[in-house]
């Protein structure tokens, strides 16, 4: 494991606070395997986001080719690097902050296969191209770090840049159209309620997008090809996968766990209401979040998703989720 300092300014720009400090200290007072131990005492969400291990289900699934090379960009505490360390041949890193990156590598000590940088994409120097690109819960915030007119359009030309002809990006994102978000769950990055839904108050700040947005803007890229997953209950901490090829019927919408913000409250049950979407057949429309393989050739991945294995919610994280969110 290497740790690539050379564009490092000396500036943390990115962070959930000091108690990442906390959360440093539990990794270094714990291996992989019993980081889910922390939860019997503290459950906080930061704790809970950049521990769990449900978090691999966003990308441990995939079928990456053999050989493969993948550039990580914000890659924050390290929740999927070392699953990305163990599918690919050469895993790149690219973290903002130095506090994040030393999590990331206290975590993956042993990983031969791994160089975390740290610093800004902006200033890092590529002397290679890669197979795939990873943008997990990244692509919303381009509009903070690419002060153009048009902040995302340029931000996924600038990326993709790096990325081999035949190769791939994969991006994780919320749908602004979420049900969760009609049920009344505050936007995840703006905590307004409905804040996505009609358009956002403020338009220099964190954005996601719908479906058909998310599409368009590929498209204007050069990344024509697509493939959308809908993770549930979102991107963050799925436990259920679906796709185009493998939508979910009236009885396997109920097959996933929910879980809200602490403080949240909801209209109504977003299972049900999935239900009579499904009818009309709206489900991808309006899904929580979305995985989305996107390409300038082809797509060819299979993948069954009635037989994947998810990596299951623990004893020790149960608590996290048996909560009452209706009024």
């Amino acid at each position: 494991m290497k740790l690539n300092l050379d564009f490092y300014k000396n500036q943390d720009q990115y962070s959930d606070g000091d108690i990442e400090d906390e959360i440093l200290q539990y990794i270094e007072t714990h291996n992989e395997t019993n980081l889910n131990e922390v939860f019997k005492t503290d459950i906080r969400w930061p704790v809970f986001y950049h521990l769990t291990n449900i978090r691999q289900n966003i990308i441990n699934w995939y079928p990456m080719k053999k050989g493969a090379s993948v550039l990580e960009i914000g890659a924050g505490m390290g929740a999927i690097t070392s699953t990305l360390c163990e599918k690919a041949e050469r895993v790149v890193c690219v973290e903002l902050s130095k506090r994040r990156a030393t999590a990331i590598a206290n975590r993956n000590q042993e990983k031969e296969n791994l160089e975390i940088i740290v610093g800004n994409l902006n200033d890092v120097q590529f002397t290679e191209k890669f197979d795939y690109i990873t943008l997990i819960g990244v692509l919303e915030y381009a509009n903070l770090y690419t002060h153009t007119e048009h902040p995302y359009i340029d931000f996924l030309q600038y990326i993709k840049k790096f990325l081999k002809k035949d190769g791939k990006l994969l991006i994780a994102i919320e749908n602004k159209f979420g049900m969760k978000y009609f049920a009344g769950a505050p936007e995840d990055h703006t905590s307004i309620k409905y804040d996505g839904i009609v358009g956002y108050a403020n338009k220099q700040g964190v954005q996601t997008f719908g479906k058909q947005e998310l599409k368009k803007m590929l498209q204007q890229v050069g990344l024509n090809h697509t493939k959308f997953y809908y993770p549930l209950p979102d991107y963050k901490l799925p436990n259920k996968l679906f796709s185009d090829d493998y939508l979910p019927n009236e009885q396997t919408i109920q097959d996933y766990t929910i879980y809200y913000y602490e403080g949240t409250k909801i209209e109504f049950d977003e299972k049900k209401a999935y239900q009579e979407t499904i009818k009309n057949g709206l489900f991808d429309q309006l899904a929580n979040s979305f995985f989305i393989e996107a390409s300038a050739k082809k797509i060819a991945t299979k993948v069954d998703l009635a037989n994947v294995e998810l990596v299951p919610i623990s004893e020790n994280e149960k608590q996290f989720y048996n909560k009452d969110y209706t009024k």
